[in-house]
């Protein structure tokens, strides 16, 4: 019995004995007969997807940003030192109305009303807190075709900021502007304050901006100022090319703008906006 039974089992103890041999073997040699783990495989292709991906997006945007400025912005030949008109160069009849903006758009409607009364064109310049504050005012002066400046993103005396800080308040405005789909604003330019130096000039000439200083400050951001003292004041310095400073904010200059206009028409002057004197003049 005990030799029989020793008899069937020794076959299946070499069987054992030979599987044992054959998986020591295949652990010697590095090999495995364990299937590939598909989590593996598809952990280890995931990240580069992703990363692709990502790339991908972030490298697009930059192209739609420098097309947007390509096809909108209007260049003009500035010299290395900078350019500052405080009047047209004409001898024509012509007068540039221009009006700053850097809160309180509550006068706009009126003030654009007047221009479309009397057939005139204005020049905006905006900062782009007041973009960023009320878009459709500022959409409203696009519709009305009244050329947009630049006027500086929170309005501070260049003076008193670095290079870079001025760089970024013109860059800055510009974005919020082109982000309404507004025209590129260069190179309509107004320092706040109308705080400049050499230095300041040669900084926005190097962004693609001509200062646009005034002939004529009607004041009327004073509040005791008068709408009539804001008419007089204009007619009283008024010459070919003169350029006027009025401000948006301002309810002497929406009272009075409409009678302001009508004079200009009796003395045969007609009003042109800045970007159109670009052309006109060889700015």
């Amino acid at each position: 019995m005990g030799e029989a039974s020793s008899a069937r089992i020794s076959p299946v103890l070499r069987v054992g004995i030979m599987v044992a041999l054959l998986s020591l073997l295949l652990l010697a040699t590095g090999c495995s007969i364990l299937p590939e783990s598909p989590s593996a495989s598809t952990g280890t292709s995931a990240p580069p997807y992703a990363t692709t991906t990502k790339a991908t997006t972030t490298s697009t945007a930059p192209t739609t940003s420098t097309s947007v400025a390509t096809t909108t912005s209007t260049t003009i030949s500035l010299p290395d030192d900078g350019k500052e008109l405080v009047v047209l160069p004409t001898e024509e009849k012509v007068i540039a109305l221009t009006f700053d903006a850097a809160y309180d758009p509550e006068p706009l409607p009126g003030i654009l009303a007047a221009l479309k009364e009397a057939g005139a064109k204005g020049t905006f310049f905006l900062t782009g807190e007041f973009v960023r504050d009320f878009p459709d005012s500022v959409k409203a002066i696009k519709a009305a075709g009244h050329a947009i400046g630049n006027h500086s993103y929170s309005h501070p005396d260049f003076l008193t900021v670095s290079d870079d800080e001025i760089r970024s308040q013109l860059r800055r405005t510009a974005d919020a502007l082109t982000a309404l789909g507004i025209a590129d604003p260069r190179p309509l330019f107004r320092f706040p304050y109308g705080s400049r130096n050499a230095a300041a000039l040669r900084l926005v000439a190097g962004e693609g901006y001509l200062s646009y200083f005034w002939t004529i400050d009607t004041l009327d951001w004073k509040e005791d100022r008068t709408p009539e003292q804001v008419r007089e004041t204009v007619l009283n310095k008024l010459r070919p090319g003169a350029i006027v400073l009025m401000h948006v904010g301002s309810r002497q200059t929406e009272s009075v703008l409409p009678q302001l206009l009508k004079d200009l028409a009796e003395r045969e002057y007609r009003t042109v906006g800045l970007r159109e004197a670009l052309a006109a003049y060889g700015l």
